[in-house]
């Protein structure tokens, strides 16, 4: 087991808590978008409006990929290294900026549903969408162990 000094575990605490807030709600805005599709009921569907569903859900493909990759690259071993010289506090703003940003890009799927939804009068469009980036959120959510993996890898690297 590794050491962590005391004032390194109240940063990783700190920033783990705020990320973790974000998350958080971006993942209640979501739920939040579910329920108003739900609760709302569109007038009509715009015409010509059945031709995007390829458009729409090709978007919400490149979308996911983009989170996959975004925290593969961010959370990979060079650019944490590079994060490293900055110490660990450079490396846990590195880690919640990754998660905010795929908790962010996953409720742009969801608002994509939403409005579909509204345009479309078709209600699979938001709850598909919404349990996609549902699924966006928790893969980006912050998990605790990770972030001081990353950071015990890191200073050790620096220091070693």
């Amino acid at each position: 087991m590794d050491y962590i000094p005391s004032d390194t575990q109240k940063i990783i605490d700190q920033r783990y808590k705020t990320t973790l807030m974000f998350v958080a709600t971006f993942l209640f805005s979501v739920v939040m978008f579910l329920i108003i599709a739900q609760v709302i009921t569109p007038a009509e569907s715009a015409p010509g409006s059945e031709k995007w569903g390829r458009v729409i859900y090709s978007t919400v493909v490149v979308l996911g990929v983009m989170v996959v990759a975004l925290r593969r690259i961010f959370l990979s071993r060079m650019m944490l290294s590079q994060a490293a010289s900055g110490g660990a506090s450079a490396i846990l703003r590195q880690l919640g900026m990754t998660s905010i940003i795929g908790a962010a890009i996953a409720e742009a799927v969801a608002i994509i549903g939403l409005i579909a939804y509204m345009m479309t009068s078709d209600y699979q469009y938001s709850w598909r969408l919404g349990v996609v980036a549902i699924f966006l959120i928790l893969y980006s959510f912050p998990r605790r162990g990770e972030w001081v993996r990353a950071v015990i890898a890191n200073t050790a690297e620096k220091r070693g």
